[in-house]
């Protein structure tokens, strides 16, 4: 927990599953229910809480329609509900390009969906959210991460919504649910001093530099330009000295979204090709942030910073990282 900077945490490991749930001290978490398949907990900030439920299905239909059992409406009670995760199951033939699934599957997930009145929650991102991996015409997507939410749970964050993040090191593409929006927000991002700064070499002769220029006034205005002076100094040092790798690491997540929505569409063997290598050199791109992130922070714990206040970043962020940290 110490590197994702969480309080507490919780797991289904005991009972077979493979979820862990994290949080800060300024949310109330109590633990509902578990299985192998979900944990659900009820989640408390100020006058706000809902039964939060956090799925990892299984890929065999039968033990998934145990989960429908245990998560049917009759059991939830009147608590505002949520369900996120992954249900490895699609609910229509339109959320998959590949292999075909079991309609059985599909039909009592959506019955499931039905009877409990659930909704789908707003998303942005892509069309699906997993992939096989698989090279050529093997490879196949899906939309197996989503979340849904009964009608409770509306009034209680109606501006709330879903974001799929680009798919890099798992197979799955991370999800982020933003519970609350500020729509007074406006202007440009505040200023951050990153600690990964203090580490570098070079940190202390530049900040120098910028702090020794002449400024004519009182000693007060004085210390205010500097201030302010150094700040746009330290941004734009920090854009030369640590932008390269997030630029390309943006620009490849971008081209390999690109090829994968024109194979979605139309398979071509030469595109199939350029994704494989996209694919190759994102991940040596990411090798070499995980590698200067190591470098300048020597593992002080600063390697992810994952927010949880009016906003949950659910799961397979921390699988694709995981390897990394250990």
């Amino acid at each position: 927990m110490r590197f994702l900077k969480f309080d507490e945490a919780i797991s289904n490991e005991t009972d077979g599953g493979k979820i862990w749930v994290f949080w800060k001290n300024e949310l109330d978490v109590q633990v509902v229910r578990m299985s192998s398949q979900f944990v659900s907990l009820c989640i408390t900030e100020g006058n706000n809480h809902f039964l939060g439920n956090f799925i990892y299905a299984k890929c065999n239909r039968l033990e998934r329609q145990l989960l429908w059992e245990e998560l049917n409406s009759d059991r939830m009670g009147v608590e505002p509900c949520l369900f996120a995760g992954d249900f490895n199951v699609i609910r229509s033939d339109i959320e998959r390009c590949g292999r075909p699934r079991n309609r059985v599957a599909i039909d009592e997930f959506n019955r499931w969906i039905h009877q409990g009145g659930l909704l789908e929650m707003n998303s942005q991102g892509g069309k699906f959210t997993w992939c096989n991996g698989q090279q050529g015409l093997s490879r196949a997507w899906a939309k197996l991460d989503r979340v849904l939410l009964d009608a409770n749970f509306l009034p209680l964050f109606p501006t709330a919504h879903c974001l799929y993040l680009p798919r890099t090191t798992s197979d799955h593409c991370p999800m982020v649910i933003e519970f609350l929006s500020d729509p007074f927000s406006y202007g440009p991002p505040p200023f951050r001093f990153q600690q990964m700064w203090v580490e570098h070499p070079d940190f202390m002769t530049f900040v120098q530099n910028v702090w020794s220029e002449s400024v004519i006034g009182s000693g007060l205005f004085k210390l205010a330009t500097k201030l302010k002076k150094l700040k746009v100094a330290l941004r734009v040092w920090n854009k030369s000295v640590f932008g390269r790798t997030n630029n390309q690491i943006a620009t490849l997540e971008d081209k390999i979204e690109n090829l994968e929505n024109l194979l979605q569409r139309d398979w071509d063997d030469d595109i199939e090709r350029e994704l494989v290598r996209s694919s190759n050199e994102l991940s040596s791109w990411r090798l070499r942030e995980i590698l200067d992130w190591h470098k300048w922070l020597k593992l002080s714990g600063e390697w992810m910073v994952i927010g949880i206040q009016n906003s949950f970043m659910f799961g397979y962020l921390i699988k694709s990282i995981g390897k990394f940290i250990s």
